[in-house]
């Protein structure tokens, strides 16, 4: 009789060595960031730094070899800064990432097109302040024209 409850126990046992844990919150935090979760973990810590904090971890990462994980935080870094060549090096170190999760490369695809709108919105509000002082130039040159008495024959 104490063979079956014994054999019971070990059968339920090895059931449920078998199973899969239920994915909560608690189980998560323990289990290492990966992939996705932690570049968007890092995008949201980025959000929240001051500009002196930011420069701190720019700095630090500066002239370090890099993982994906630190590349994306580089190119979020970047992300805040406000020269085109900033945003050129954070699509540059985004272009370097290889992530084989496609919600990883989801992440950085979006990152990649975020970087680049703001390349072309900086290029483009460039373009067009030069061509408003050329407006203004002309205006001024109109003017002075204008105001210059006829030429006597």
């Amino acid at each position: 009789m104490t063979a079956k409850p014994l054999l019971l126990a070990t059968l339920l046992l090895s059931l449920a060595a078998c199973a899969q844990l239920p994915d909560s919150p608690a189980l998560r935090a323990l289990q290492p960031e990966t992939g996705a979760h932690a570049m968007l973990g890092e995008l949201a810590r980025v959000a929240g730094l001051s500009a002196e904090q930011r420069r701190r971890e720019l700095a630090a990462l500066e002239g370090n070899r890099l993982d994906d994980t630190r590349r994306f935080l580089l190119a979020a870094l970047l992300e805040r800064e406000d020269s085109v060549e900033a945003l050129e090096r954070g699509v540059r170190a985004l272009n370097a990432i290889d992530a084989s999760d496609p919600r990883a490369q989801a992440a950085v695809e979006l990152m990649k097109r975020s970087l680049r709108a703001r390349i072309d919105l900086k290029l483009q509000t460039a373009r067009a302040q030069e061509l408003q002082d050329r407006l203004e130039q002309i205006k001024t040159l109109e003017k002075s024209l204008q105001q210059r008495p006829p030429a006597k024959p």
